[in-house]
């Protein structure tokens, strides 16, 4: 019975550290679960350009409608490029996608959906636009490098 009851006390000591623990460790350094980040739907950049993504597997599709160019008419008459590319899997995904645009030049952005507190849902992404250059030693001022931060719109919303 002694026996027990020691185990009882060391057990009810053991139960007193894990939950004293967890009341220590600061909310954000403890493990939440993480929200998936459904890319399906249209995205807003910071600057107004629109996106419209889908994806079928690890395969992305859509339609970028921007609201600035490098040069006058460089993304055509309607501002408008379809997008290829491909995403992770997982509840925060890598993504890259690309879009070529009527006078030749082409921007791909590589980032991460994530979704924020209170359930906001943005991609963070890095890109680069190539314009075509008229000959190599144009070269030099053909690539542009930059940062876009999409939030949902509208769409497929989350699990």
């Amino acid at each position: 019975m002694e026996s027990f009851v020691a185990c009882l006390c060391v057990l009810a000591l053991g139960m007193c550290q894990i939950i004293i623990g967890q009341a220590l460790i600061p909310d954000s350094e403890r493990k939440v679960k993480v929200l998936d980040c459904n890319v399906t739907g249209e995205w807003h950049s910071e600057l107004g350009s629109q996106l419209q993504l889908s994806t079928v597997g690890p395969e992305v599709r859509g339609v970028y409608t921007t609201v600035q160019e490098s040069t006058r008419g460089a993304a055509g008459p309607n501002r408008e490029a379809k997008v290829v590319g491909v995403i992770s899997g997982g509840p925060q995904p890598t993504i890259a996608f690309s879009a070529l645009w009527a006078k030749g030049s082409c921007t791909t952005w590589v980032g991460q959906c994530f979704v924020l507190p209170g359930g906001v849902r943005v991609l963070k992404t890095l890109w680069m636009l190539r314009s075509a250059a008229e000959s190599s030693t144009d070269n030099w001022d053909s690539t542009r490098l930059g940062a876009d931060q999409f939030t949902f719109a509208r769409g497929v919303e989350s699990p």
